[in-house]
């Protein structure tokens, strides 16, 4: 935005945003920041973009929704502790210069500013306090440590040539094609924000969902290194799972032997040939410890074995539910002109939270509780689920992601409705409701598995397998996340050809 454009667009925002409270801060990318703000005798949210970005550098009232990393940067954590809950005294420009002040204040604290320098090829965002004393910065600049050092005064950036080239910056007619800005306030944030949004998805709009897909893909390598290895420890235990019979076989020859004997050997009376075989011992132990040794390593052996079931068993489980994280975010990529919804934040959460390097976790984390807000909602056991018609007069819910996955489970199904998910493969899951009084046909079934089929990893392929199972056979694992299920009973598996 040029001097002129911001002067209108300040002007703007002066009118409607003042005693309104910053209710929460986020900041979606490394130059982008969003406030959520509520109250100044109007009802509902309005949300103020920041944004510092080299090619659209500028602020406005934003109606789109955005995609925020799973953890707060370290600006958006520092600015939510001094802004958050504040109210907004006063949105002002300095004048003759492209930078904003907004004044904001908690009750009986000192007044403190949040200051939008938009000048140069790149903007910053500036935290000051009382007589307006620096304590954080979005960005630092090069040559500018002096300038932006915490705890001394804020000082105006050295003035830019805005006639040099790639430092003139656009003015809002040429940006969105509107000549009276003044009369038209609304108009003006509703025009520039349908220019801003593209832009903004086209850079930045799923750098959340790429990092996560790819933070995912780590964490399969990880798992994959994880099974390799835990399949290397079973290999070794299992070659002492027999030394219970070892012991026995020594128990018998005790009697001739004295310590510092390296082998011996033994007739193996477990065999129907009664053939004679030799035993490794430990010259530095008796004859009797050497036996008991057996036995002990029998014993851990056995112990040993179970654990890495165990281990296996749940790093498998924990496989399959990253791929299927990895396919509903590789899904959300594959279409640019969706809308941004609170089921995808949410994928980010999970995908972040099974990631994150947290060290040895025996148990997967338990699934979140859902939050009171969501619990009041009627509606809450249909989201991330879509509805079809059956050709009997069946219904079959589709879940789009985790989150409906999970409420297809536990909100509509009942024991006896059908549930479908491809064989060995990430996709949805498919639940079939028959028809009041009546039982499922064949062509309802090859309905719900050729849904099941088409949205799935394998959708593209000829032939696909597609298990079917009743409700009452699945279940939970311990500790399961959003959508991890078991099946525990006999299933069925169709043949779905996709071409035919």
């Amino acid at each position: 935005m040029d001097d002129t454009s911001l002067e209108i667009m300040v002007a703007a925002l002066a009118e409607e945003l003042p005693e309104t409270f910053i209710t929460k801060v986020h900041q979606m990318t490394p130059y982008h920041l969003l406030l959520r703000l509520r109250g100044g005798g109007r009802g509902g949210e309005r949300r103020l973009l920041i944004s510092a970005a080299p090619r659209e550098a500028g602020l406005h009232i934003s109606s789109r929704r955005y995609l925020n990393p799973p953890r707060p940067l370290r600006f958006c954590a520092y600015l939510r502790h001094h802004f958050q809950g504040a109210k907004i005294k006063a949105i002002e420009k300095v004048i003759g210069d492209r930078i904003v002040i907004i004044r904001a204040a908690r009750r009986h604290e000192e007044e403190k500013q949040l200051i939008i320098e938009l000048i140069g090829k790149r903007g910053n965002v500036l935290m000051t306090r009382g007589e307006e004393m620096l304590i954080g910065a979005l960005m630092l600049e090069k040559g500018a440590a002096l300038r932006l050092k915490t705890g001394s005064p804020y000082q105006l950036p050295e003035p830019i040539c805005e006639t040099a080239a790639g430092n003139r910056p656009a003015s809002l007619f040429e940006t969105i094609g509107i000549h009276d800005f003044r009369t038209r306030p609304d108009q003006l944030q509703t025009q520039y924000d349908n220019w801003f949004f593209p832009h903004y998805k086209k850079y930045y709009g799923d750098l959340e969902t790429r990092n996560s897909s790819k933070a995912l893909q780590q964490y399969q390598r990880r798992l994959q290194r994880r099974i390799k290895k835990l399949n290397l420890e079973r290999e070794e235990k299992a070659q002492h799972i027999n030394d219970n019979r070892f012991g026995d076989l020594l128990k018998g020859e005790l009697h001739k032997l004295k310590r510092g004997c390296e082998k011996v050997v033994v007739t193996d009376y477990y065999s129907t040939t009664l053939e004679k075989i030799e035993l490794s011992l430990n010259p530095a132990l008796s004859p009797l410890a050497n036996m008991e040794k057996f036995y002990k390593n029998a014993k851990k052996a056995k112990r040993g074995l179970k654990l890495i079931g165990k281990r296996l068993l749940a790093t498998e489980q924990e496989k399959i539910y990253a791929q299927e994280l990895l396919f509903q975010l590789d899904r959300l990529t594959a279409d640019p002109d969706r809308e941004i919804s609170d089921e995808e934040q949410e994928l980010l959460d999970l995908a972040a939270a099974i990631t994150e390097k947290r060290g040895r976790q025996p148990q997967p984390a338990a699934a979140p509780r859902r939050p009171q807000t969501q619990a009041k909602n009627r509606n809450h056991k249909h989201r991330g689920v879509e509805r079809i018609d059956g050709i009997n007069g069946g219904i079959i819910y589709l879940g789009r992601n985790v989150i409906g996955n999970e409420n297809i489970y536990r909100h509509l199904g009942s024991p006896d409705d059908l549930w479908f998910h491809v064989h060995n493969h990430p996709g949805a899951h498919v639940l079939l409701k028959n028809a009041p009084g009546a039982a499922a046909c064949e062509e309802e079934k090859m309905q719900a598995a050729a849904l099941a089929a088409t949205n799935s990893k394998v959708g593209a392929e000829k032939m696909v397998e597609v298990t079917m199972i009743q409700v009452k056979y699945l279940r939970k694992p311990k500790g399961g996340r959003l959508g991890q299920l078991l099946l525990s009973g006999p299933q069925q598996t169709l043949r779905v050809n996709n071409h035919g």
